[in-house]
């Protein structure tokens, strides 16, 4: 291909990190760059000359899912790659327990055997006092040459410790032009190692990226089109068409939690769901974390079957890649009763799942997923308002509408 200089300057610094001695000088290098500025095309161009297995995960399905259709098919979730749900690893305890009993009744056993055993047990129980998901110990990261982390400012302290647990070179995408996290800090949060900030000449003609690279710099999205894309004012939009717009929209995006609530019942009732809990067809947005159920924070779901149970929710669910999951949920934020499931107690918040309607999410909250075709409420004031406005419009692949 034809590099630009800060490209091949980009390469070779990213090459001499993985050609160092042994192993690399530091276990992490972080490679930043603005949308359009080719990390991906770059990335994927490094793996191809390295040497044994190379992987490459995001935080999120949806960023995953952007992977694979950029031509990287094995792109998986930090969490598929890194973690097991508890009762696995529990499972994987007591096998190794069993396997060291059999072990010290075979006369002709040798004692590093022993010893690895009881390292590995001694491992599993401290990965079982853990608060939230395992290690797994048996990933195919053990001896990988290279991870690909995307998205890396969704990666916080804890995953970035459990990252370089498995002694494997991470190469950390990320744009710095987008907002933060919500909350914890993250952990590939340093001056980037690499910077990438001229726009990929494939990329320029791209209507997206000329309007986030006008938001990045300061410039005004005047209304009209931008090829299959358009900004809108909402004084111009009849109902009619509003309706049209969102149920066109693979995902909405908002600035606003009311906003946010609002939408999602003004989805539905276009959809002819007029229930103020979850039905068939569904769209669903986790909103904690279990790894018992591998259920993770901001994952979507599609509802298959719900049924009230007392004070709970009953809910049979699929998500984009074929998982199941039957489990239940507190009725709370799909009722919009957010502040009452805060006061409750942990002890019960923590016996069901937290689950809200995910026609339309906060860009907040979509920080870290990307779907094709996007409408985008463009009311945030608040701080970080360039920042919100340019993670908004690249969370599209394909279009975006924005309504001012």
């Amino acid at each position: 291909m034809n590099w630009s200089p800060q490209q091949e300057r980009a390469l070779d610094r990213v090459g001499k990190w993985l050609r160092a001695p042994c192993n690399p000088p530091k276990p992490f290098l972080t490679l930043a760059g603005y949308a359009g500025t080719g990390k991906t095309t770059l990335a994927k161009h490094l793996a191809a000359g390295v040497q044994g297995k190379v992987y490459f995960a995001a935080f999120t399905g949806k960023a995953a899912h952007v992977l694979v259709k950029s031509g990287i098919p094995e792109a998986s979730t930090i969490h598929k790659l890194i973690y097991l749900p508890r009762d696995k690893c529990s499972a994987r305890l007591t096998t190794l327990k069993k396997e060291l009993e059999e072990t010290k009744r075979r006369k002709n056993h040798k004692s590093e055997e022993l010893r690895e055993l009881e390292k590995k047990i001694r491992d599993e129980q401290k990965n079982l006092s853990r608060p939230d998901f395992t290690l797994n110990y048996d990933s195919p990261l053990w001896g990988a040459s290279l991870l690909v982390i995307d998205e890396y400012s969704m990666v916080d302290e804890q995953m970035g410790q459990d990252l370089l647990q498995f002694k494997c070179p991470v190469l950390a995408l990320g744009d710095p032009g987008q907002l933060p996290p919500i909350s914890g800090r993250q952990f590939f949060s340093e001056k980037p190692d690499v910077m990438l900030e001229e726009i990929h000449r494939q990329a320029a003609d791209n209507p997206i990226i000329r309007m986030s690279k006008d938001v990045r710099e300061g410039r005004a999205l005047r209304p009209g089109a931008y090829g299959t894309s358009r900004v809108v004012s909402q004084s111009n939009v009849s109902d009619a068409e509003c309706g049209a717009l969102a149920i066109a929209a693979d995902q909405i995006l908002v600035g606003m939690n009311n906003t946010r609530r609002q939408f999602n019942a003004y989805v539905r009732g276009l959809l002819g769901k007029t229930g103020p809990l979850p039905e068939p067809g569904d769209k669903i947005v986790c909103k904690r974390n279990n790894s018992r159920e591998e259920l993770l924070n901001g994952q979507m779901w599609t509802v298959d079957k719900s049924s009230s149970k007392g004070k709970m929710l009953q809910i049979k669910a699929n998500d984009d890649d074929g998982h199941r999951v039957d489990c239940v949920a507190h009725k709370h934020r799909f009722l919009g009763k957010d502040q009452e499931l805060s006061e409750m107690d942990p002890y019960l918040r923590r016996a069901a799942n937290e689950f809200d309607f995910g026609y339309a999410l906060t860009v907040h909250t979509a920080q870290g997923s990307q779907w094709d075709n996007v409408m985008l409420l463009d009311e945030w004031r608040g701080s970080s308002r360039k920042e919100w406005l340019y993670t908004g419009i690249t969370r599209a692949a394909e279009s975006v509408t924005i309504v001012q």
